[in-house]
């Protein structure tokens, strides 16, 4: 259920003088062909950072490699929240889409790009550009300065991104507590694929169970992914997991997966094979980290502190106005990672205790 995703035929760029009628056809044929659904687990990608706060695209091939094979992640989510994906420019969104797209061909199973942003235009560009270099989805979030007042007002907006990429899986980011759209996911569920026909699922980023339960009870008939993904502002994804996934999440997208892939995947596994007692105390077992480092202020600037620290791959400080993370919390975030078994002292890379202090 959760592993096993083979990636679909992807679009090519079509910038400059690309032959029309081939586009079009590579296009009927993608149609034709439907991705499967987006499921298991999706590691929620960092962007890293040089300290001048300039994008390291050297790093991302490393980054890729690493969440195959250490942490045996095959899809992301590239230019969310913990990405700082509304932080970047336009350009540089793009950019590090290119980059993740490059990189992960023929290794990562879904590659899926938010496109969300304050400008309609905006959104419609990047979701265009997600297109051309050949993501396998879009997801985008409500817009939160002039917000959507109702059900039908979000639609229209979403409706009018999903369109200027309509060969590609739409994914609706629900993450209520930053962007302050009250909506209800399970409200705005109701009858969206008749309106966004290319509407494949949802990364559900909140704490309601209620609102989630009712999203997959509602829409049993169809084959929607529902991702649960509460955001690492709020808690981190994988403490709440095991809920969702007995209420029918299918996957779910979080910053925690990138270093702690492997542990989660076991809780997922217990799960496939009903083994609730072991799933249970994987949950548990995460849960103790996460509640430790909650306490001492977990976002994401920690997040790239202790990615940087398991996986020895520069991920530098957070782009302003986050700040970056002390040495205390990584000296502190390290030690409660060795004392859980999570991190031993072969684990630790050459240098990288000074790339994240």
């Amino acid at each position: 259920m959760f592993e096993g995703i083979l990636k679909g035929k992807k679009l090519f760029s079509f910038r400059g003088s690309e032959n029309v009628l081939s586009y079009l056809r590579h296009f009927s044929n993608l149609m034709a062909s439907p991705k499967k659904k987006l499921q298991g687990l999706v590691a929620a990608t960092i962007t890293p950072m040089t300290e001048h706060g300039e994008i390291n695209f050297s790093v991302i091939g490393r980054y890729v490699d690493y969440l195959v094979e250490e942490q045996g992640v095959k899809n992301v989510f590239v230019n969310g929240t913990t990405g700082e994906g509304l932080s970047l420019s336009i350009s540089e969104r793009c950019q590090v889409a290119e980059e993740w797209v490059t990189k992960g061909r023929n290794k990562l199973d879904q590659i899926v790009i938010h496109v969300g942003a304050l400008s309609l235009k905006e959104s419609q560009e990047l979701a265009q550009h997600a297109a051309e270099i050949g993501a396998d989805g879009i997801a985008v979030i409500a817009p939160f300065f002039l917000k959507p007042w109702n059900k039908d007002v979000l639609i229209n907006f979403l409706k009018e991104v999903a369109a200027a990429a309509p060969a590609l899986p739409f994914y609706y980011y629900h993450i209520p507590a930053l962007t302050g759209v009250k909506i209800r996911a399970e409200e705005l569920l109701d009858g969206i694929q008749d309106k966004i026909p290319s509407f494949q699922g949802l990364k559900f980023s909140d704490t309601d169970l209620l609102d989630f339960g009712q999203c997959v009870d509602q829409n049993r008939q169809r084959q929607f992914a529902f991702l649960f993904g509460v955001d690492e502002k709020i808690f981190a994804s994988d403490q709440q997991l095991l809920s969702a996934l007995v209420m029918g999440a299918t996957g779910a997208v979080g910053s925690t997966y990138n270093y702690l892939g492997k542990k989660t995947k076991q809780m997922l596994e217990a799960f496939e094979r009903k083994d609730f007692s072991s799933a249970l105390n994987h949950q548990f077992c995460i849960q103790r980290f996460i509640n430790f480092v909650v306490k001492l202020g977990f976002g994401v600037s920690q997040t790239k502190a202790i990615m940087t620290l398991v996986s020895g791959i520069p991920m530098g400080p957070p782009r302003l106005p986050l700040q970056k993370a002390s040495r205390e919390f990584t000296d502190n975030a390290e030690a409660k990672l060795k004392s859980l078994d999570f991190l031993s002292c072969t684990d630790l890379k050459d240098g990288n205790m000074d790339a994240c202090s």
